[in-house]
């Protein structure tokens, strides 16, 4: 095995172990780890087996395998670009929907509490002691036994 073929495996065989530990420690989530083992096994392959980028640069044109492999990396980079690009935008939807719906609740809550907070005025007034006796019944004097 030539230099660059031992390289090649080694890197891809250490981007499959980081992929696995990142996937244990839930710090990379399976849909995106399924690209990156693709792309490490796909590495190995054609790193193990020469031929078959020579067969698939002979099939696609391309002049020579290290130009396919590079064509093909570029293709890779802007799928995963693409494909991470449709998440960010649907993920920016989700939380400009979940502010709304937090805006709209806070000015719901801030009614409710004004509306309570006026019940509650209005209630003590009409049970609150009036201020000034002037008017009210005079006590009767109390029973001495």
């Amino acid at each position: 095995m030539a230099g660059w073929q031992v390289l090649s495996v080694v890197i891809a065989v250490l981007v499959l172990l980081v992929v696995v530990e990142m996937m244990r420690r839930r710090k990379l989530r399976e849909k995106y780890a399924g690209i990156w083992l693709v792309v490490a096994i796909g590495v190995v392959v054609l790193a193990v087996v020469p031929p078959v980028a020579e067969f698939l640069a002979h099939l696609t044109g391309v002049a020579t395998p290290s130009n396919f492999v590079f064509f093909l990396s570029g293709v890779v980079l802007a799928l995963v670009s693409l494909q991470l690009s449709t998440e960010v935008g649907h993920l920016e939807e989700e939380v400009r929907t979940a502010v709304e719906e937090t805006a709209l609740l806070r000015c719901e809550l801030e009614d409710t509490q004004r509306a309570l907070e006026a019940r509650i005025a209005e209630l003590e007034k009409r049970t609150a002691a009036p201020d000034s006796v002037d008017g009210l019944p005079e006590a009767s004097p109390a029973r001495v036994r």
